[in-house]
């Protein structure tokens, strides 16, 4: 009876959300201001069906951008109202969303963005707000420019006390994800690498805020060291207008009698109304998170078989001319790496696919991207990483702390590498070391063959080495810089699209049924759901991607995942 009343509740909810998502469009008054609330997290994948909808963290980053785009080509707009509150995104989204804000103040429309913070660093917020013709903040607001960091941990020294010790086997100098555990301090490779990166990110703010504001980049660095926080010292620092209300910001933009036309009802305007979206079909596929084998569940959403099956099935899909592949992956599985790898090069025979990067495509993520016909990244993204390790965990030194004892039986002297609690012995560190190395070999080839050069140019830029959007250009990694948006004009000219024809997107796989969304919700997606509302705070990304290392697997993963503040 409970699992029958759960079900039934199910249904009501997935109907609801599906007749307010599907109801017909609103009207939209003449010389109306869209006011769009940004804050928190931003989904990587829109939505498809109800129950993803319903479930959702915030709003998707792609659903924002179609908004930008349906504002500058919708006459009845005339102004767009950005209220900024803390948001939750990566560098390369948070430069996507930044560029799509430019796209809208270059076709003459009037963006005005409202910083609503209290926080101890805004530089992420101020960044976005910098592509807007006025900048207001809130009174009382406390934001500082405080710049960039990034937090290593290393737990050797911990894990000693436990007496747990890790075993490892590494390919190239910068693969360094291991010696958060098997070390007490950063190697010197890994400085130098994670030093580069913080540098070029923080080039690119300095270029972006000196633009946006009309500031020199030496005045913006200048004001980085000072951090000017308070609303005043905003202000002060030009890089806001002025301390004002939400009333009082679209007053002194001229707009204090324009209707206003809030997101949740704006989605509901048809794009292909407004001469978007109307010329032939470009599929989506999104992959996002740890890349793993098999179908994975819906909390894990770069499963290896699903995925699979997406490109396949755009791919023989008469109605679509082109595919974009959108990667936000720090790697994962080399088994279902490589099993992407050839899905997406068996299908750029069909028709073409376009690579876009997210937040990150490394390791793993950029093992599969570099199968395309092309690919696009951010100048802020995390790409690279080309290189292997293996970890696992060994126990008996904590065991013998607990006074556990163990007896290990084996047949074949490679046996108990994955399961044993003890360190590796000579034989079977040698054996580790030949595996790690073939599978580097073959991400080197797979490289070299989705790029189209030598194996020896790949191994120079490797070696697990992590780079940012634009140096990846420069190396020959990626073959432009922008996001989506970039990825589909070049998938249209790669389809033989005329540039002035704006594609329908089509993400793939479409919508679930209401049977397969009552059964999601039955199968725990609700649960998760609910978890994922009650936690203050998420693991960072590492911690995820090496469950499955410790067991003894083989991982394509960033030398280090780095959680930029």
């Amino acid at each position: 009876m409970r699992r029958l009343t759960l079900a039934l509740l199910a249904v009501l909810v997935v109907v609801a959300i599906s007749w307010a998502m599907f109801m017909s469009g609103p009207d939209v008054p003449d010389q109306s201001v869209l006011t769009l609330e940004l804050s928190g997290e931003f989904e990587e994948i829109p939505p498809t069906d109800a129950l993803a909808q319903f479930m959702a963290r915030g709003p998707a980053l792609p659903t924002l951008l179609l908004q930008l785009e349906k504002a500058a080509a919708d006459e009845r707009i005339q102004a767009v109202l950005l209220h900024i509150r803390p948001i939750r995104l990566g560098w390369a989204r948070t430069q996507e969303l930044h560029d799509g804000v430019v796209r809208l103040r270059e076709s003459g429309k009037t963006v005005v963005a409202l910083l609503d913070l209290a926080t101890l660093n805004a530089t992420r917020e101020l960044l976005l707000a910098s592509a807007a013709s006025k900048v207001y903040v809130v009174p009382g607001y406390l934001g500082p420019l405080a710049g960039l960091s990034g937090e290593f941990l290393f737990l050797s020294g911990f894990l000693d006390k436990l007496g747990i010790q890790f075993e490892y086997e590494r390919v190239g100098d910068y693969k360094s994800a291991p010696e958060m555990f098997a070390a007490r301090e950063m190697s010197e490779p890994a400085r130098r690498n994670a030093n580069a990166l913080f540098d070029g990110l923080y080039d690119q703010l300095v270029t972006r805020l000196a633009v946006g504001r009309g500031l020199s980049p030496e005045r913006v660095r200048a004001l980085v060291a000072a951090a000017p926080g308070t609303a005043d010292e905003i202000v002060e620092a030009n890089l806001a207008d002025g301390v004002a209300t939400k009333k009082e910001a679209l007053r002194l933009a001229g707009l204090e009698d324009a209707p206003e036309v809030r997101l949740d009802t704006y989605l509901h305007v048809d794009p292909r109304d407004l001469g978007l979206r109307d010329g032939p079909t470009i599929a989506l596929v999104f992959g996002d998170g740890t890349i793993v084998p098999g179908p994975g569940g819906r909390s894990q959403r770069f499963a290896a078989d699903p995925i699979a099956k997406a490109l396949r099935e755009a791919g023989e899909d008469d109605d679509v001319a082109a595919i974009v592949l959108r990667i936000n992956s720090g790697g994962g599985s080399p088994l279902a790496s490589e099993l992407l790898w050839s899905t997406v090069r068996e299908v750029t025979e069909q028709k073409p696919v376009v690579v876009s990067m997210a937040d990150a495509a490394a390791s793993g993520g950029y093992y599969v991207a570099s199968a395309g016909n092309a690919i696009f990244a951010e100048p802020g993204t995390l790409t690279g990483s080309i290189g292997v390790f293996l970890i696992r965990p060994a126990y008996r030194g904590l065991y013998e702390k607990l006074g556990v004892q163990t007896e290990t039986l084996a047949r074949g002297p490679f046996a108990s590498v994955s399961g044993g609690s003890g360190p590796f012995t000579p034989e079977q560190r040698a054996r580790t070391k030949h595996f790690v190395h073939a599978l580097y070999s073959e991400f080197l080839e797979r490289v070299a063959t989705g790029r189209g050069i030598d194996v020896e140019q790949v191994d120079r830029v490797a070696q697990g080495q992590v780079w940012l959007g634009d140096a990846a250009l420069e190396l020959g990694l990626i073959d432009g810089l922008g996001g989506l948006h970039a990825a589909v004009a070049r998938a249209k000219q790669e389809a033989g699209i005329d540039a002035d024809v704006d594609p329908r997107r089509a993400v793939f796989p479409g919508p679930r049924s209401i049977g397969e969304q009552v059964r999601g919700l039955m199968r725990g997606e609700l649960r998760t759901w609910l978890v994922r509302q009650v936690m203050p705070f998420e693991l960072p990304s590492l911690f995820a991607a090496l469950a499955e290392s410790f067991e003894g697997g083989v991982a394509y993963l960033p030398s280090w995942w780095i959680e930029f503040d």
